[in-house]
């Protein structure tokens, strides 16, 4: 299948699992292109240099209106209508600034879209979709769900099937969109590119991997290394609340380090190091949350016992006796998980979710 790729950005160094998924697709023999409204700010090294990627702002708008026009002068007159719709909930693109791609997809032949995140993206597809006579469908993550689902329902309910990554989303996205076809594909890992090298270091080393936002918990976890003696913690990534998290570091003493982003060989290379992995994720004020962290799959495939919140997909992951979960928010019940962590991490490699098997079942799902 001719497959196009609709992204608010390509290729984010936080997004691997877009990643993942291309290159599985593309190895189940399926041409695959990309449209993203930007390049990523911060690009993920390891992204495959040969895929076709193409960012919305080129060409001709006008000359490819008025193509697009003359053939779907109906499709045309719908998409403008409803834009009066789309902008009481979020910023919708000019209809010329989509007829670039929409004469693209038909001249090259693209037989489905599909869109990671249901925001702008999402948005871009469905009106795509519409133009062209082309099916579609979304990935709905976390923050498009939960934060700012913004013409959710109707991004659901026009697309020919939906995914998310973990049953909790399901539930959610099934509840608000009664008429959407709703599907469960986790973002998957490759387990052989996660292979330990070496015997677990047998230490105190924690590890934790992420955006610096609440969502995360880890001001929980800077307040629960404060009390845990000679553990270190290692946090691995960047976000608006990096100054915060200093601060409260240097004031509560805690021994955690702030490593930035680091390239996903990087946070390979730590995992190695680490004697286990929090991920104490919470609800943030804004209704913000996770779904299923890939980063817990990656650890897993790594044999490194997990310490986690029991809360959004987690539990659905995170089970004995590789894993323990804790209540979020509860630092008291971290520190302590963190002082007896899971012994077993050996036991969550078989259960690693595999990105072939995952994008297998994407495509089997998605409408011939």
């Amino acid at each position: 299948m001719r497959l196009l790729f609709v992204l608010d950005q390509w290729p984010e160094l936080s997004e691997t699992f877009v990643v993942n998924e291309l290159e599985a697709l593309r190895r189940q023999g399926h041409a695959v292109r990309v449209q993203a409204a930007r390049i990523a700010p911060h690009p993920n090294p390891e992204a495959p240099a040969d895929v076709d990627v193409e960012v919305l702002g080129g060409g001709s708008p006008w000359r490819d209106l008025a193509w697009l026009a003359l053939r779907r002068p109906r499709a045309c007159a719908r998409d403008l209508a409803r834009r009066r719709r789309w902008r009481r909930e979020e910023w919708v693109r000019p209809l010329r600034a989509l007829a670039g791609p929409a004469r693209r997809i038909v001249t090259d032949g693209d037989e489905h879209l599909h869109a990671h995140f249901a925001g702008g993206a999402a948005l871009d597809a469905l009106r795509l979709a519409a133009l062209t006579g082309r099916p579609f469908s979304v990935t709905a993550h976390a923050y498009d769900i939960f934060a700012r689902p913004r013409n959710l329902r109707e991004k659901l309910e026009r697309a020919d099937a939906v995914f998310t990554g973990c049953h909790y989303n399901v539930v959610r996205l099934r509840a608000l969109a009664p008429r959407a076809v709703v599907h469960e594909v986790v973002m998957g890992v490759d387990a052989s590119a996660f292979a330990r090298t070496a015997p677990l270091p047998g230490g105190r080393s924690v590890l934790a991997v992420g955006r610096l936002v609440e969502k995360k918990g880890f001001d929980v976890l800077i307040d629960a290394a404060a009390h845990l003696g000679d553990v270190h913690v290692a946090i691995i990534g960047d976000g608006p609340l990096r100054a915060r998290l200093s601060e409260r570091i240097a004031s509560s003493g805690a021994p955690v380090e702030l490593l930035g982003s680091r390239a996903p060989a990087e946070v390979l290379a730590a995992m190695q190091d680490a004697d286990v992995l929090a991920m104490p994720c919470v609800v943030a004020r804004d209704g913000d949350r996770d779904s299923m962290p890939v980063v817990v799959k990656e650890a897993m495939a790594m044999e490194v016992p997990i310490v986690a919140s029991d809360e959004v997909g987690l539990p659905e992951i995170v089970r004995p006796p590789y894993g323990k979960l804790v209540p979020p928010g509860d630092e008291a019940a971290l520190r302590e998980a963190l002082q007896n962590p899971p012994q077993d991490g050996k036991a969550g490699r078989a259960a690693v979710p595999d990105t072939r098997t995952e994008a297998e079942k994407l495509s089997r799902l998605w409408p011939s």
